[in-house]
């Protein structure tokens, strides 16, 4: 178990073994690709390096290297910073399903499920959640231009709202950096998002949160009053247009390569 490390934790006089913790902490961010010599001093250098490198990863980047931030830049790393967990082509055609494999739990049943309860009962669940890693490329799902985004979503992910044409999707819970931004235009089974961390809540996985719009409102995308309802009256608390992207996913599931 490796301790929790912070902005001057090597200074000035400290014991060999909390330097040697620093080392540690310097030689991985340097496999990361990040430029620092190992000289186990935590000053400013090794801060802002600590704080891309969660900022990378979707933690909070407080600069702190608790037990979540040790074990990522610990984990073994087989390409270049951005790279994700799966990284393999995806395949595309006029629509793709956002990852490149299935999650191992599907999105129809709850708490995954479009609909499901939230908040006791009080509102609906407004999407589909894919779990799969932290750090995942998310793909585009068809041809589009980016509206929104990334901007800040949920338990400290992001989000980023692509126009598809047809429709429009949010992808959630992603991670706050991402290749493309507001204006940018996509081609469907681009890499576009990671999937992010979900911090100071417990969670069976990290995932994608995916909802979609048919485009026929404006406006923002979360709605406090009024907006879309279940047949029995529940809230979404979502946009009028919010659609149910269930049966769009199992048909873009067909698109993908089989193993």
């Amino acid at each position: 178990m490796h301790p929790t490390l912070r902005l001057s934790a090597g200074y000035p006089d400290v014991s060999p073994h909390l330097r040697d913790e620093v080392k540690i902490l310097q030689r991985a961010l340097v496999r990361w690709g990040f430029n620092m010599t190992a000289d186990g001093l935590f000053g400013a250098g090794t801060e802002r390096a600590v704080k891309t490198f969660q900022r990378r990863n979707g933690l909070l980047d407080d600069g702190v290297v608790g037990p979540r931030t040790w074990e990522l830049l610990l984990q073994k790393k087989t390409s270049d910073i951005g790279s994700s967990v799966r990284d393999t082509p995806v395949a595309t055609g006029s629509h793709c399903f956002p990852f490149t494999r299935l999650p191992k739990a599907d999105w129809t049943g709850a708490p995954r499920s479009f609909g499901s309860r939230r908040s006791g009962g009080t509102r609906a669940h407004g999407g589909c959640d894919l779990y799969q890693p932290l750090g995942t490329w998310v793909h585009a799902v068809a041809d589009g231009e980016v509206i929104q985004g990334p901007y800040a979503f949920y338990c400290q992910t992001y989000a980023l709202e692509v126009n598809h044409g047809s429709f429009v999707v949010r992808y959630g819970e992603i991670q706050g950096f991402s290749p493309v931004k507001r204006g940018d235009k996509v081609k469907a089974g681009q890499r576009i998002a990671k999937v992010g961390h979900l911090v100071g809540i417990s969670v069976p996985s990290d995932m994608l949160h995916f909802e979609m719009y048919s485009g026929k409102a404006s406006g923002p995308l979360t709605v406090r009053g009024g907006g879309a309802k279940t047949s029995s009256g529940v809230p979404y608390m979502r946009r009028s247009d919010l659609m149910d992207p269930t049966s769009y996913l199992k048909q873009w599931a067909n698109n993908l390569p089989h193993d």
